[in-house]
């Protein structure tokens, strides 16, 4: 297991609390709950968070300390099974006005889209579908 285990301790009915060890915490539910994110929203926030964290640096230099980046995640749930995300929506809200040159701005979305595929852990862990390990007590 990693040395920074993530824990998710029940704090009610179908609500839940995970931690980290540097202290954040994050409420989890039921889709419903208040204030709490279901664990497929958990998964949506982490690729756009993901996605956002990748391409800042390269976003930055471009448009500047001060330019604004929203990063949408959203999902299309498989019709023959609704407990399976099908695909995976990821989309950028950043103003690319400061970038004029046409060229300038397609080099500037392939290196974002580049990183994005090469860095970005969680979005490429689901794409490659990462094994899961359970362990249960005995």
């Amino acid at each position: 297991m990693s040395s920074t285990p993530v824990e998710v301790t029940r704090t009610g009915e179908h609500t839940f609390v995970a931690t980290n060890p540097r202290g954040g915490r994050v409420a989890i539910g039921r889709e419903g709950a208040p204030d709490a994110f279901t664990p497929g929203e958990l998964l949506l926030a982490a690729i756009a968070a993901c996605s956002a964290l990748t391409s800042e640096n390269l976003l930055v230099r471009r448009l500047g300390e001060d330019a604004e980046l929203t990063v949408h995640a959203d999902r299309t749930k498989d019709p023959a099974d609704k407990h399976r995300f099908a695909r995976v929506q990821v989309g950028f809200d950043v103003d690319l006005g400061a970038v004029e040159d046409d060229d300038e701005r397609a080099k500037l979305l392939d290196a974002v889209e580049r990183a994005i595929g090469k860095y970005c852990t969680v979005s490429r862990s689901v794409e490659e579908g990462t094994p899961i390990d359970l362990t249960l007590p005995s």
